[in-house]
């Protein structure tokens, strides 16, 4: 059991999505070793060079304390798969039914040079703790549905530059990833993901999905949803979308980046967990505050999830992971939770990064 945070002895881990049911909150977040199967240690700046997995971790009372309960995915061995290379982030909702559905992002190794060519993948859960029916073709894939996405809005490199190491049109690699599902008030599922609309402008993917006979399929992608500050940032990545009943307000958490090209310096990017309200799932959004959509007091934390809110004291509760800019110690842990004042200035806790 790991408290006041996860730092695994074992695994390095990063990005996060949950689901809460019965006062359980589940918490998945992407893994890998932090040692190779020689025995080698595995670097945090070289762990795209391995394949990835979902773990999985409970807790009980809020968030204090989190048990492991193991993987949950892997990327698949048939190596036509749209998520044969590796997993990337995703989601769980619980449905109606009981069942979870389950995002995530599937990459394909197209060649050396193409090895992030990234689709919309989805799934169901019985339980959440394994992944029962992954379904065999992708809700949406750049390559697949290039014409579509394209006439819906959204910027995609020419097809020969998807999923390249180095980037599109000299900005950085093909965002269309990080899905993240959730039920609007007519009981529909909505899904964003991480998306552009021009080589080096970040956006919010958006598409309502149906199931039928033979699983969930998108039946609408609008189109791109923009951000107001949005031209400083180049990867809107890990989108969530929360709603506030009591003030009919939505907020949408994503975690920014402003990488212009692929191969810049790290000191020369930063990445910031920012925060939009908007009385309107669609938008237009604005920042949470008035003067910055920036939540700070959360040094090299990224990939966050709400686990609690409390609209009455106007202030969200949430765990995220921490960066491998921070401290050798915390680099790709988990930080004790968080408190976000949507008023004021936010983080009742500033742990030394």
């Amino acid at each position: 059991m790991f408290t006041n945070g996860i730092s695994h002895p074992d695994l390095w881990l990063w990005d996060s999505w949950t689901y809460a049911d019965a006062g359980t909150i589940h918490l998945y977040a992407l893994a890998l070793s932090r040692r190779a199967t020689d025995g080698t240690d595995i670097r945090p700046e070289h762990r795209n060079d391995y394949p990835f997995h979902f773990r999985h971790f409970e807790s009980r009372d809020n968030g204090v304390s989190w048990t492991d309960l193991g993987s949950v995915l892997t990327p698949s061995a048939d190596t036509s798969s749209y998520y044969s290379r590796n997993v990337w982030s995703g989601s769980a909702l619980k449905l109606g039914d009981g069942r979870k559905l389950m995002g995530f992002t599937g990459l394909r190794e197209v060649d050396q040079d193409h090895p992030f060519l990234q689709s919309i993948g989805i799934a169901t859960s019985l339980d959440g703790t394994e992944y029962d029916n992954i379904q065999a073709t992708a809700l949406s894939c750049p390559r697949r549905d290039y014409d579509a996405i394209l006439e819906a809005g959204y910027y995609l490199g020419p097809k020969d530059q998807l999923g390249h190491k180095n980037g599109e049109d000299g900005g950085p690699i093909l965002a269309w990833r990080d899905p993240y599902t959730f039920i609007d008030k007519d009981n529909r599922i909505q899904c964003f993901w991480s998306a552009k609309i021009s080589p080096k402008v970040g956006a919010v993917a958006h598409a309502t999905l149906i199931e039928t006979g033979s699983g969930f399929e998108i039946e609408t992608l609008h189109p791109p949803m923009t951000l107001p500050d949005g031209d400083s940032i180049t990867q809107a990545e890990v989108p969530k979308i929360y709603f506030d009943d009591l003030n009919e307000t939505y907020y949408c958490l994503i975690s920014a980046c402003d990488r212009v090209y692929e191969g810049q310096d790290d000191s020369e990017v930063s990445k910031t967990l920012r925060l939009y309200k908007s009385p309107d799932l669609r938008g237009p959004w604005k920042t949470y505050r008035e003067d910055t959509s920036i939540l700070d007091g959360l040094p090299n934390m990224f990939g966050a999830s709400v686990i609690e809110t409390d609209f009455d004291a106007r202030v969200m509760k949430l765990v995220a992971p921490i960066t491998e800019c921070a401290t050798p110690d915390l680099q790709l842990t988990f930080a004790p939770v968080q408190t976000i004042d949507l008023v004021r200035s936010n983080n009742n806790t500033e742990p030394k990064l």
